[in-house]
């Protein structure tokens, strides 16, 4: 059971330590926990079976959509921006949605998500589950129409806003996979390249050899980028290259490469022991703050540290929405995407985000 002990660590101390297990471990974030009874009494796409068409506002393709996507009819009201659900206390189970930002430096904190995760931490049995939705995945925007889901949070950022942002990705998320979403991080390149160096590289075992001629650099140019496989100690930049790269394989796969560089990063902040994290822990804060945004408090963050490093591997489920949950679709546009296979993702996502008892991989 989660043990909501006061911190003795001054403030900014504690918040680069829990920013280090968090950032590091699985980390970051909102909305009211639904219940296994209630996920299963409707699809998990609410309105698979609707039929009518979603009200186009400013979107680029054509609303004529496959069956399987999600509408919204005419007239429903629009979500509100404004998360309803009280704040995490510590207790009860937590979904985050972390986003990786598509931000190269000298740009505003608002790009395409081309990383979305959501983690749910549940403190009753000290398990996380982590599932990777593929950013093509095609979706109903609430308000807006159908487009790719890492569209959401730059249609909801517009006047540059990356809370509104964050909070229509969430609704977005929510909306079409039926899991509540309780609080979000946003986490750019630097964050990823200073936090790995800032605790020493990580360890990676590539699978396969990964041949990228047209890897992009920082400025839209080209940076090819050659890991043959096996073993690798990578520093920051070598782990966000293979953490973003696709053109040899697929989206699927980068996403199975980010968690794998995430739970890298968890292994090696646990290895280094508090000890050696609090000496690192201004480089950390230092590293990290500018690259970074959440609404979680600092309490909230303290305590995410605190349970994240008693997690035990085992209990750690970590999913792809990969190629056994989606189907290939090109839009009346022509744009390639993909759609959600319901009945093949409901069992998935009713075990990792509403079963009571943790399952293994």
């Amino acid at each position: 059971m989660f043990r909501s002990n006061q911190s003795l660590l001054p403030g900014w101390l504690a918040f680069a330590l829990s920013v280090a297990f968090v950032f590091s471990g699985i980390a970051v974030l909102i909305f009211a926990f639904l219940t296994v009874q209630v996920i299963m009494q409707r699809p998990v796409n609410p309105l698979e079976n609707n039929g009518i068409q979603v009200a186009s506002v400013n979107l680029n393709y054509d609303q004529a959509a496959p069956p399987v996507v999600p509408t919204m009819p005419i007239g429903q009201p629009t979500p509100t921006l404004i998360p309803t659900s009280e704040p995490w206390q510590g207790s009860d189970r937590v979904n985050i949605l972390l986003m990786g930002i598509d931000r190269r430096p000298g740009e505003a904190f608002i790009s395409r998500t081309d990383t979305m995760m959501i983690i749910s931490i549940d403190p009753d049995t000290e398990a996380v589950s982590i599932l990777s939705v593929p950013r093509d995945l095609y979706v109903a925007i609430p308000g807006l129409g159908q487009d790719r889901i890492n569209t959401a949070f730059v249609y909801g950022a517009q006047g540059n806003n990356p809370i509104g942002g964050a909070a229509l990705a969430m609704q977005t998320v929510e909306y079409n996979l039926g899991v509540p979403i309780h609080h979000y991080a946003l986490v750019d390149f630097s964050a990823v390249v200073n936090g790995v160096n800032a605790l020493g590289g990580i360890d990676l075992n590539v699978p396969y050899t990964i041949n990228d001629p047209e890897y992009p650099d920082m400025n839209y140019g080209y940076d090819p980028l050659y890991i043959p496989a096996g073993l690798h100690h990578m520093d920051g930049e070598l782990a966000l290259k293979y953490a973003r790269t696709r053109h040899g394989d697929s989206d699927i796969h980068r996403a199975q490469r980010q968690q794998q560089v995430i739970l890298a990063l968890r292994s090696k902040a646990l290895s280094l022991g508090v000890g050696e994290l609090i000496k690192r822990a201004p480089v950390l804060y230092q590293q990290l703050e500018r690259g970074i945004m959440t609404d979680l408090s600092l309490d909230q963050l303290i305590k995410l540290a605190r349970l994240l490093s008693e997690v035990s591997t085992e209990n750690i489920q970590n999913e792809v929405l990969g190629f056994d949950y989606v189907s290939s679709y090109r839009t009346p546009a022509g744009a390639s995407v993909l759609v959600l296979n319901n009945q093949a993702a409901a069992p998935l996502i009713n075990r990792l985000f509403f079963d009571t008892g943790q399952s293994s991989n």
